[in-house]
């Protein structure tokens, strides 16, 4: 079995990179059993600097010229695409999906009897590793399968080289391709256990394939004058007597389908999660676009005041502000004789009903008598103070109230009107939708539960209430003293919150004389 350990250590360490050249390493990312098949084989003829000394240092050979990719009818160019038969994917390369390197002819030991066997098929001058530049390259193997144990020979000797791909043939079978991987004509030693042992991939073509290649590698051995088209190539190119032309191989291998059907499952969960997230994304930046513009309009329409709920602090705008009307203060207390009511009944009406001359604001305030600026705290000089009012008709001084709402809020002092203008908004942005909304909900749900509690008693209510009907005789109710005709008049003329339907002329409220 030393055969086997030789084909288990390389001669270059396989966690390190090879490189092509003595330029920058080209990293290869390796698979141990990556089930990659060989699809496509490509030659072509490369130009190769020999090393030189300079300054007491060698230079490495570089690549100088690709010969075939410059003039095709000056060098070897072969691509072979199909009867191709996959033996051994160990090591394949996983990341770009191609293997390349010089193209040669492993050497047996001249005591190995395959070494005789095989010089019937190997020509004498075919590239040996000898014959190649110094410098360490990617190598690619090309060697008969005459028998299992020569085949063996041929990969315990190419174990032993920078080695990245085998390619093997059978010179004796028919052309056509290659036998398939199953076969037993690929055992060696009546098994397959060669298959994960080799740290290379093994790949095999059809006869006349690789008689061709090996015919090429006699003719690209020598130096430059050897070589095909030499005189050409010293014209066209003026290469170093020294210089190399030597095969190149480039290997082209595909993942297995499993692969592939992985990769798709994968790409497809990715493309339903990104579909999903961006879907609901969308979704919920339309339902918030929805609700702050719905918000905005309410709030331009005047249904919704953002610092009466305590949303967002507001100002007026100077300009909004100082279309309030502004008045000289003018207000005299009315002299009135007491006069004794006719009856008990009629007086503690009329002191309980409101007097025609007191008109009362949204909060059960007089708004006829208003002595003071609520701001300053200063009062009212008649005939002298010029006073602004608002439209919930509560009076100021212009510079108290004028500051205030421009810089402190938009709503009354008093009672909290507001005097944000129509078809203003500020911007609205989703924290204040929600909190409109949580307002708007809490709302309606405390007043459900407080109708629900008023208009639906319990049934220990609905008990006694019937007991009463029958035990206790009905009595009849006082009738209601009748009310004055102006006291109607002026319950008619306001609302449910104390505020005139119409505007009341200036005469109505005497502190008004207009500047």
């Amino acid at each position: 079995m030393s055969w086997l350990f030789l084909l288990l250590v390389p001669r270059m360490p396989r966690s390190a990179p090879f490189r092509a050249g003595p330029g920058p390493g080209i990293e290869l990312g390796l698979s141990r059993r990556g089930c990659r098949a060989l699809q496509t084989i490509r030659n072509v003829v490369l130009l190769f600097s020999s090393p030189t000394r300079s300054n007491g240092h060698t230079v490495p050979s570089t690549i100088i010229k690709n010969i075939t990719a410059l003039s095709s009818d000056l060098g070897y160019s072969e691509t072979i695409v199909g009867n191709i038969t996959t033996l051994s994917t160990n090591y394949v390369p996983t990341t770009k999906g191609t293997v390349q390197g010089l193209l040669y002819v492993p050497d047996l030991d001249t005591d190995d009897p395959c070494f005789d066997l095989s010089n019937k098929y190997i020509p004498a001058n075919a590239t040996r590793q000898s014959n190649l530049p110094p410098t360490d390259y990617i190598l690619i193997a090309l060697a008969p399968w005459i028998n299992p144990d020569c085949a063996k020979s041929f990969m315990i000797a190419a174990a032993l080289d920078p080695l990245r791909a085998m390619l093997v043939y059978r010179p004796d079978d028919a052309d056509g391709p290659p036998p398939d991987v199953e076969s037993d004509l690929w055992k060696i030693d009546s098994s397959e256990d060669w298959k994960q042992d080799t740290h290379f991939p093994v790949y095999a073509v059809s006869s006349s394939a690789g008689t061709r290649m090996m015919q090429q590698l006699n003719l690209y051995s020598g130096d430059l004058a050897q070589v095909p088209f030499s005189d050409q190539i010293n014209k066209t190119y003026s290469p170093d007597p020294d210089d190399y032309v030597r095969v190149w191989t480039q290997l082209s291998v595909a993942p297995d389908p499993s692969l592939l059907a992985i990769w798709a499952l994968v790409l497809i969960i990715l493309a339903v999660i990104l579909s999903v997230i961006g879907g609901t994304s969308l979704l919920m930046h339309y339902v918030q676009n929805r609700r702050r513009a719905s918000l905005r309009r309410r709030v331009m329409n005047g249904e919704v005041n953002l610092e009466a709920l305590g949303i967002k602090r507001l100002t007026v705008p100077l300009a909004h502000i100082q279309n309030y009307p502004l008045f000289t203060y003018n207000y005299h207390a009315p002299i009135t004789s007491p006069k004794s009511p006719k009856s008990p009944g009629d007086a503690s009406f009329n002191l309980a009903s409101p007097s025609s001359s007191h008109i009362l604001g949204r909060n059960g305030d007089r708004l006829d008598y208003q002595p003071t600026c609520l701001i300053c705290l200063d009062h009212f000089e008649s005939r002298v103070t010029i006073i602004r009012e608002l439209s919930c008709g509560h009076i100021f001084h212009p510079e108290c109230i004028d500051e205030f709402l421009s810089e402190m809020s938009s709503l009354c002092p008093l009672c909290k009107a507001s005097m944000y203008p129509r078809g203003h908004c500020p911007r609205i942005t989703n924290s204040m939708v929600r909190r409109e909304l949580g307002t708007r909900k809490l709302r309606s749900r405390r007043s459900f539960w407080t109708a629900f509690g008023n208009n639906r008693p319990s049934p220990e209510q609905v008990l006694i209430s019937r007991e009463l009907e029958v035990t206790v005789p009905t009595q009849k109710q006082p009738s209601a003293p009748a009310t004055t005709t102006a006291t109607t008049r002026e319950r008619r003329m306001q609302d449910d919150d104390g505020r005139p339907q119409c505007k009341l002329p200036s005469t109505i409220l005497p502190y008004r004389r207009a500047i």
